[in-house]
């Protein structure tokens, strides 16, 4: 049982739980979760708060790079669909290149999140489908967004409609190699429905009359951006070798069991990061012995609530006086390891900092 949000602005919903129950093809190795009702997916992204703020200088890098990688010709003065743009903070760089922007997002507090640069960004809030648009686009933009959707076909089929002739798309999803590999049970969660590797990527997108131009690496594999235009390329029917995600149980016991035997008293514990990946992790405190607060620098989570099994956590901005009262700090958001740990050395931070990275055996103390 896993939390149906990571952040919650209503108390009320901090006892909102659902089943994730992995299932792999044996023929193709697609991993997925198809335990959730269509009514609780909809629920989930008109409430779950936006999460996707750039909040360091490694994330405003990554949309540069996303920039440098598609390509400022195929912007600059372009009709560009961004299916799901969650805060808004691609669109706003698009629409600055001078792209005619147009995003689809179901979440409610986009428009307002946009503010003054509503009115050059037009917003459809709303689920994107096969009848969201009855236009075509000369890029589509679809980041974090395909994991997500239990009837993934159809709606990757409607991205591949909207693009038109000459056109471009770019998917970006997490990676399963990752996830098997690393054992990165953080990543597998409600809201993540299903799991691809090289092999099914490819042909989810072939089915869509999409064909791979090119590939960008995301934080060291743990994501992967794929470049395609319309196209009909042949695919294999089966994986020869899918990606094994044994390892996924075997990280998540280790780590319950570090934590088990963890002593800190949870008032003068936090966890850093109210990340998707800090708040699965947060769902490993037994009951009584989670901590009580989250630190996160995303300016929207401030007073907020992150809940696990083990309870509720306010969510706070990095600040001396609150780093005075804590003698443990896990980092959750294990992707920014290096520069959340350099960040509480800056403000003289001299309690214990965990490392919570599955890449590792165990939890380890970083210093």
């Amino acid at each position: 049982m896993a939390q149906m949000f990571w952040v919650v602005a209503d108390p009320a919903l901090t006892d909102r739980f659902a089943p994730v129950r992995l299932r792999q093809c044996r023929t193709c190795g697609h991993v997925f979760n198809l335990a959730l009702s269509p009514e609780t997916i909809a629920e989930i992204y008109r409430r779950q708060t936006a999460t996707n703020r750039p909040v360091s200088a490694d994330m405003h890098k990554r949309y540069q790079t996303l920039l440098d990688f598609l390509g400022r010709e195929r912007l600059v003065g372009k009709r560009i669909l961004e299916v799901g743009g969650g805060t808004g903070s691609l669109a706003r760089l698009l629409a600055d290149l001078g792209a005619a922007v147009t995003v689809v997002e179901p979440n409610d507090e986009l428009p307002a999140l946009l503010g003054d640069q509503a009115e050059r960004i037009r917003v459809v809030n709303d689920f994107f489908g096969p009848d969201t648009v009855d236009e075509t686009f000369d890029g589509v933009i679809c980041r974090q967004v395909v994991e997500h959707i239990a009837d993934v076909r159809p709606f990757v089929r409607a991205l591949g409609d909207a693009v038109a002739p000459g056109g471009f798309a770019y998917v970006e999803v997490p990676t399963l190699e990752f996830i098997a590999d690393a054992g990165a049970y953080m990543e597998v969660h409600v809201q993540h429905l299903h799991y691809f590797d090289a092999a099914a990527r490819r042909r989810l997108l072939a089915d869509a009359g999409l064909e791979v131009t090119g590939s960008l690496d995301i934080m060291q594999g743990h994501d992967v951006g794929i470049l395609a235009r319309p196209g009909r390329p042949a695919v294999e029917d089966r994986n020869p070798a899918p990606s094994a995600i044994d390892r996924v149980g075997d990280r998540r016991r280790a780590h319950e069991a570090f934590l088990a035997a963890f002593d800190g008293a949870p008032d003068r514990t936090a966890v850093y990061g109210a990340t998707s990946q800090g708040v699965t992790f947060y769902n490993l405190f037994a009951e009584g012995a989670a901590p009580t607060r989250f630190v996160d620098d995303n300016p929207d989570y401030g007073g907020r609530f992150a809940y696990g099994r083990g309870g509720t956590a306010t969510i706070h901005p990095r600040s001396d006086a609150l780093l005075a009262g804590l003698d443990h700090v896990f980092v959750g958001a294990y992707h920014h390891q290096a520069a959340i740990s350099a960040k509480l050395k800056d403000d003289g931070y001299r309690g214990t900092v965990w490392s919570t990275d599955p890449r590792l055996p165990t939890i380890e103390r970083v210093r």
